[in-house]
């Protein structure tokens, strides 16, 4: 082959990209790990579910045998219900700020994810005030021993899993900031 020829060759492979990025493959994997709609199912379970909750404790408080400690796992139960309910609202309003591009889709990715692994870390740090309130509260009924058991094996049950489901988050996490300090080094 003659210089002249591979220069015209050398000169195509310079104006064409050599690779290309499919991009609504892309998207499409970025959708996929942000999991919006089960953002979604999981605040409103846990709202319902911890509302009903401060509900049926707190309608049980006003029987004669109940103790102030009962009175308290409501209470505490509803302020989830609140601080719940308001980052809801922050975390819907602070998704409106992320463009639609490729950029912006993985910014919301990332976004969800630390927001679905803040609401397990104050839930996992919420098993222990939770779980004493009601020692505390079946303390007078004379079953301490069996209830207490119980209580500990539920919680250590809820703890394992909400640990390996933060582990997963974090995973996930990563690798969407794998993928996005690959975006931005080859400009796209």
């Amino acid at each position: 082959m003659e210089f002249d020829e591979m220069k015209k060759i050398w000169d195509a492979q310079n104006n064409q990209p050599l690779y290309t990025i499919d991009e609504e493959a892309l998207r499409g994997r970025i959708q996929r790990k942000k999991n919006n709609f089960l953002v979604n199912i999981v605040e409103w379970l846990l709202i319902i579910s911890y509302l009903a909750c401060s509900l049926l404790v707190g309608v049980n408080s006003f029987t004669p045998r109940a103790n102030i400690f009962v009175s308290l796992v409501a209470a505490w139960m509803f302020a989830i219900v609140v601080y719940l309910a308001v980052i809801r609202i922050r975390r819907i309003k602070g998704g409106r700020r992320f463009d639609r591009s490729i950029h912006g889709d993985l910014d919301h990715a990332i976004y969800l994810i630390s927001y679905q692994m803040r609401i397990a870390r104050v839930l996992n740090w919420n098993l222990l005030p939770v779980g004493v309130l009601i020692i505390f509260s079946v303390w007078e009924t004379g079953k301490l021993l069996l209830i207490s058991a119980v209580i500990l094996a539920v919680y250590s049950i809820v703890l394992y899993a909400s640990s390996k489901s933060l582990s997963g988050h974090r995973r996930r996490k990563r690798a969407l900031q794998v993928l996005k300090e690959k975006l931005e080094n080859s400009s796209i």
